[in-house]
């Protein structure tokens, strides 16, 4: 299980400066509704019949992929200064938590 403290010191790109900035955890991002020309021309090509190149082939299944079991953790740090926002990524932990220093 990963604790990591609420404040942590980073090094602000904007102010130049070593901070104590808050940390919150970064959110994964959604997969937008619209496929891109690659995707569209891929999705195309797998219906009908004949060899069709590297649209050819069909993806292997989740099921024969082994996946991971734990995520890596992204942490978003806000300078108070500037509000500038960093990204910060932690080794891969099945559990997070984001504790209070007394």
């Amino acid at each position: 299980m990963a604790r990591i403290p609420d404040k942590i010191s980073f090094y602000c790109k904007k102010c130049s400066t070593h901070r104590v900035g808050k940390v919150k955890q970064e959110k994964g991002g959604r997969r937008s509704g619209g496929l891109n020309w690659s995707h569209r021309r891929q999705k195309h090509r797998r219906r009908g019949h004949g060899n069709l190149g590297r649209y050819s082939k069909k993806p292997v299944t989740a099921t024969k992929m082994s996946s991971k079991t734990s995520k890596k953790i992204d942490l978003r740090i806000t300078c108070p200064e500037c509000g500038k926002i960093a990204v910060m990524n932690k080794p891969r932990a099945k559990r997070f938590e984001i504790f209070r220093k007394l």
